[in-house]
């Protein structure tokens, strides 16, 4: 059985987690955005993220993501949350807690989903 870990994680936070690669071989450390619910995420195991590329957004359902829209910590560099790549992870994967994306970005990145997903 997983042990669960004490944190609290809040749909909207920032993290820096170990993610597998596509082909589910090898992971990378990568910055993910929590999408989740707080209620989903203090009874269950895993999480539900989107990951963020340092790229600029490419493709259609990408969202931009800067330094304005971080509240309580900083990016690299100005970055792309990929709205159409969701994955869930074991909370014991996620490294820490980088801060945490505007409401106003939020809502971006859910109206993203209401669109890919028909919602």
């Amino acid at each position: 059985m997983t042990q669960k870990t004490s944190l609290n994680y809040e749909q909207g936070q920032l993290a820096v987690a170990d993610v597998l690669f596509s082909n589910q071989v090898g992971i990378k450390r990568r910055p993910v955005l929590v999408i989740s619910r707080a209620e989903f995420n203090e009874h269950a195991d895993d999480l539900i993220l989107l990951r963020i590329s340092s790229s600029p957004a490419r493709a259609r359902f990408d969202v931009n993501l800067s330094n304005e829209d971080v509240i309580g910590g900083e990016l690299k560099t100005t970055s792309s949350i990929m709205v159409d790549f969701p994955a869930t992870l074991q909370k014991d994967l996620v490294v820490k807690i980088v801060g945490k994306i505007s409401e106003q970005k939020l809502a971006e990145v859910k109206q993203k989903m209401r669109e890919l997903y028909g919602l």
